[in-house]
């Protein structure tokens, strides 16, 4: 085996491949980090200094992976752990499930399982294990699930558990979670491949690794019949004070962004020099798809709609406007099911057959449409923003599960879907707003292409405010909603029956104001911007000579949705977006305006993003507000989320504290 050249195997990482420094505060509490032992300085601890709010966390951690020769060969996996419990919040970290893949080749297997409670009884360290009677096996179609809870549960305790793992599937190489919901003090994975094995290995998330190693060891190996040993490739990854991954708002999936090192067969080569493929490439799925019975296929059947579309479409020139009438044609026609899938489940005739059917069919029939008519459109792969992001090194189709299409017409490119009534034309559903997908071209090669939506959605306010001289008031409303303000708008208009609920959906109404008058404009025209015009009083408050207003009757949000003192991952809102208000005062006669907000102008780093609040009295009687708030970038970076966290914070405090003060003037206080 040593003929072969041996495969260099390179770990991909999303930044740096050497990890600064933990600083100091790693493992000040004096933690057994080497293996399971436990300590009574483990055992007295009533508290994880990195992470005072945890419940319970990890102070050990560490796996080990290997090929073992035999008549079979099989990836085993040793597990050990150590978790420390510091109080009953943290009483669901005793309870641990290990699935089992089964297919096949079989089922993996599990040995040697061990679970051991450790507790303190005064100052002598006593322990509980696990009874064999007490571990539980669950089943469904491609699992089977270990089940056990640890014994003798108490805040305080240290659980201790390993385990070896047995499977025949050398490609589901198990991935390595550095990071769960948890803290961790110490995480450590090794490896031993044999050297004809090539795997593709990534890192996972922003956290950077504290040990990266990798090494070559000699005759480690033997294949089938041969006599003389191989060697391996040995690695070892490791973590130090990996904090919690936290879900937090304007996240996709979680799996795009926490840390783990992931595993995918790529190739085997033989003793006899052949190479066994695991892995395909983009050619050989291209190839597939121009074959295949479900996708591929559809695509196809253009014959099917060639009677489907009205004469009065199907005679215009092939322009923008006919464009949109095939899109407005088949979303309201066909309804989605509320099902994904792209290479399951499709069938255009059951689709035309009962008007509805899953996203994928949806949008092929689109694309059929357009391609019967002449266009140029090509179908793109996805995944939903819960689902994770699709891999670009290699295919694996099971990461997508979404379709919609990339129409051209008068050298613009429009991404379409037509599964959504409340987006317009050139609008995908906010769900579908995923960074990329893959376009598919069966003429030439697939590529991928970024998922950006086009310019700013909007929400503007245009107010008019009345303070009648008895201290009541009055506002006027206009509120304009435009890109997906307007499509989330639209469908809270659809939900809702009473203004009220109406009114606070769309708003975030600081207060319960009495709605004099409610009506809407092109609630039903994708095209157009959805207009809400309200009426409502009562919004101002009278005490002695004084009368008091905040001129914000809504929220641009209702609280700060940043709460974690660090965020490791991105913050993607989806699409770039801008807030403006603008509210005219205008002041009784007998009052005089004796206090109003000062101005801000507060900006994100990089010109990202502004807030601009200004307060002007244009004459005795009259005040003009404005604020406008932009976010330029549809994500940023986890570097801004501290910057990020103060604005949110600031914009909220605009909105929710300023307020404007009218005195009564003297000469009418003596006339009373």
């Amino acid at each position: 085996m040593n003929k072969f050249l041996l495969p260099l195997l390179l770990l991909l990482l999303s930044s740096s491949i050497f990890a600064q420094e933990k600083d100091e505060s790693f493992n000040q509490q004096n933690f057994n980090v080497s293996n399971t032992r436990v300590t009574k300085d483990e055992l007295y601890a009533n508290t994880y200094l990195p992470d005072t709010t945890a419940n319970a966390f990890y102070i050990y951690e560490s796996g080990f992976s290997e090929i073992e020769d035999g008549r079979e060969y099989h990836l085993f996996t040793n597990y050990e752990a150590k978790i420390k419990i510091l109080n009953k919040e943290g009483y669901n970290e005793a309870n641990i499930t290990i699935p089992l893949y089964k297919g096949s080749n079989g089922t993996e297997r599990i040995h040697d399982l061990k679970a051991t409670t450790y507790y303190l009884e005064g100052s002598t360290i006593r322990y509980k294990t696990l009874s064999e009677s007490k571990i539980f096996k669950e089943e469904d179609e491609k699992y089977d699930y270990i089940k056990f809870t640890f014994p003798d549960l108490q805040p305080g305790a240290v659980l201790v558990y390993s385990y070896r793992l047995e499977t025949p599937y050398l490609f589901n190489f198990h991935t390595w979670w550095f990071q769960e919901d948890i803290p961790k003090v110490y995480s450590r994975y090794e490896t031993e491949i044999p050297a004809n094995y090539e795997y593709n290995i990534v890192k996972m998330g922003e956290l950077e690794l504290d040990q990266n190693d990798a090494d070559i060891k000699k005759n480690c190996f033997y294949g089938g019949q041969s006599q003389n040993a191989g060697d391996c490739i040995t690695t070892v990854y490791a973590m130090k004070q990996v904090p919690a991954f936290i879900e937090e708002d304007y996240l996709t999936s979680k799996y795009n962004y926490i840390s783990r090192i992931t595993y995918e067969l790529k190739q085997i080569t033989m003793l006899n020099g052949t190479v066994r493929k695991y892995t395909k490439e983009w050619k050989d799925v291209d190839r597939e798809f121009r074959t295949d019975k479900g996708i591929g296929r559809q695509l196809k059947k253009d014959r099917l709609v060639k009677e489907l579309l009205p004469a009065e479409i199907a005679g215009k020139d092939n322009n923008l406007e006919k464009a949109k009438d095939i899109y407005n044609f088949v979303r309201d026609h066909y309804k989605w099911n509320g099902e994904y899938g792209i290479f399951d489940k499709m069938n255009l005739k059951d689709l035309l057959k009962d008007h509805t059917g899953n996203v994928s069919s949806v949008n092929v029939l689109l694309h059929n449409f357009y391609i019967n008519e002449g266009y140029q459109v090509f179908p793109i792969i996805s995944a939903t923003r819960n689902r994770g992001f699709p891999k670009k090194i290699v295919p694996v189709l099971s990461d997508f599960n979404y379709l919609f299409v990339l129409l051209e017409v008068d050298g613009k490119e429009y991404m379409l879907d037509a599964t959504d009534e409340f987006v317009e034309f050139g609008q995908l559903p906010f769900r579908a707003l995923n960074q990329y997908g893959r376009k598919l071209d069966f003429d030439n090669e697939s590529s991928w292409i970024d998922i950006i939506p086009d310019g700013l959605s909007k929400i503007t306010y245009r107010d008019s405010l009345i303070v009648h001289e008895d201290g009541t008031s009055t506002l006027k409303s206009q509120q304009i909603f435009g890109g997906y303000h307007a499509s989330n708008a639209r469908r809270k208009i659809e939900k809702s029956s009473e203004d009220e609920a109406i009114l606070q959906a769309l708003n975030n109404i600081r207060d319960s104001y009495e709605i004099i008058h409610l009506d809407y404009q092109n609630e039903k025209n994708m095209d157009k911007e959805l207009l809400v015009n309200y009426e409502i009083k009562n919004i101002s408050q009278k005490i002695n000579d004084r009368i008091y207003l905040n001129p914000f009757t809504f929220l641009f949000w209702k609280e700060n949705p940043f709460k974690l003192e660090e965020r490791k991952y991105p913050i993607d809102f989806g699409y770039k977006d801008v807030y403006s208000a603008n509210i005219l005062v205008k002041t009784p006669d007998n009052y005089e305006i004796v206090e109003i907000p000062e101005q801000q102008i507060i900006g994100l780093p990089n010109a990202s993003g502004k807030i601009q609040f200004i307060a002007q009295q244009a004459d005795d009687h009259h005040l003009y507000i404005r604020l406008h708030v932009i976010f330029s970038e549809a994500m940023y970076a986890s570097g801004y989320y501290p910057y990020l966290k103060e604005f949110i914070d600031q914009l909220v405090k605009i909105q929710k504290q300023s307020v404007i003060v009218l005195k009564e003037k003297k000469d009418t206080l003596a006339e009373n």
